[in-house]
């Protein structure tokens, strides 16, 4: 009996040795195996705001990339423009399109370019749509005024073709008095007044240019 009981003790305190190491054993592995999954843990970085949109009446000067002429430009064609200022958005790409040609006639009439804008790119390379009018082209003749509708416009052709009429008929007019007197005055300044509207024909009708590296004043309007 008395060796029974230290046979049975022995095995006891044997089982409960293996069951101490394997908890031990255990225990080492699930503290190991979290230890690695928290040093592969990526660190959290900051949230990006991506911005959905610019700003109303936020006004911005670009610079074309392409020339915009309304001789040869159609509606439809497509631009783009690098943004100089403000700051936040400098070398931002800007694309957009022709929305309207409207050309002047062969005697009179100014001709119209509207230009519309779609995207702008910015330099993070987010997308954003984009909307906004021309506020004033800067440096550009063709360019004589800028409408309360962003429309560009050329001078009026219809004062050109006055004076220029004028200037005919005065040198018909002289050339007829020194070759009839008052009757050839008259005469030559008929002939005269015609030579001036041809010229002007000639010439052909009045345009908007805006070469590549054109500078433009645009303001968001969405």
């Amino acid at each position: 009996m008395q060796k029974f009981s230290a046979n049975f003790v022995r095995s006891a305190l044997l089982t409960a040795g293996i069951v101490l190491t394997m908890t031990v054993a255990n225990s080492q592995s699930i503290a190991q195996t979290k230890a690695k999954a928290k040093a592969k843990k990526p660190a959290v970085k900051p949230a990006i705001v991506k911005q959905k949109s610019i700003p109303r009446d936020t006004t911005m000067k670009i610079r074309l990339e392409n020339t915009i002429d309304t001789k040869e430009s159609k509606d439809g064609d497509r631009f783009t423009a690098v943004v100089l200022t403000p700051s936040q958005y400098a070398d931002a790409t800007v694309e957009g399109h022709i929305a309207k040609v409207e050309k002047s006639g062969k005697l009179s009439g100014k001709t119209e370019l509207s230009l519309a804008f779609d995207r702008i790119r910015l330099r993070t390379g987010e997308n954003i749509v984009f909307d906004a009018q021309v506020v004033e082209v800067i440096g550009e003749k063709s360019a004589k005024k800028v409408d309360e509708e962003g429309n560009i416009e050329s001078g009026s052709k219809t004062k050109t073709t006055a004076i220029r009429t004028g200037g005919g008929a005065a040198v018909g007019a002289i050339i007829g008095a020194v070759a009839g007197g008052g009757k050839g005055a008259a005469a030559g300044a008929a002939i005269g007044a015609g030579v001036g509207a041809g010229s002007t024909y000639i010439q052909g009708s009045n345009k908007v240019k805006l070469e590549a590296g054109t500078e433009i004043v645009i303001k968001s309007t969405r």
